[in-house]
């Protein structure tokens, strides 16, 4: 049986999402990047076409479009189409950047980015940190986030784990005297 959860954790649960939800909409990946090639460089590589899945290893690079990541290894999982479906990024930490629509980058690290393409969602695993320009940061164990909408959730169920978010002041606009410098 489930004991209630106690005021304090509901008020905070809301306020998490109030902020995330401010946080989102303006938070959208370049629609472009999927439409670019994947561009990877690594030390070696070893495919098993029969499951159609490379892992490559030592200084594991990738570009598309305005997606860049970086990790000590990565796993490839390939449809029969020969599309990449998921992506696991590993590091210590493993890195993310992209491009926002609204202007800015998101950038992401963590031990692990496990990054599916069908549903556009990477979840971020191990010390996971997602800064959206000018917007704020995230922190948690664990961070899913889907590149469609910029909506990111986190948290663990470890003691001492959870959230922690450090949100940006609106900029304030120029003063006229401010203008004429």
């Amino acid at each position: 049986m489930s004991t209630p959860r106690s005021r304090p954790s509901r008020n905070a649960e809301v306020l998490t999402a109030l902020v995330l939800l401010a946080l989102a909409p303006a938070a959208w990946a370049l629609k472009s990047d999927r439409e670019q090639p994947l561009d990877i460089h690594a030390d070696s590589s070893r495919t098993d076409q029969k499951a159609n899945v490379t892992v490559l290893s030592g200084n594991v690079r990738f570009v598309q479009g305005t997606v860049k990541g970086d990790g000590a290894r990565a796993t490839l999982r390939q449809g029969d189409d020969n599309q990449v479906r998921r992506v696991l990024l590993e590091g210590k930490p493993a890195h993310l950047s992209q491009q926002l629509d609204g202007g800015g980058q998101m950038r992401a690290q963590a031990a692990n980015i496990d990054y599916d393409a069908e549903s556009n969602t990477a979840v971020l695993t191990g010390e996971a940190v997602v800064v959206q320009e000018g917007r704020g940061e995230f922190r948690s164990e664990r961070i899913v986030y889907n590149t469609d909408s910029g909506e990111i959730t986190g948290g663990t169920q470890a003691p001492g784990g959870g959230v922690h978010m450090i949100v940006q002041p609106k900029a304030k606009p120029a003063t006229a005297a401010e203008k004429k410098n």
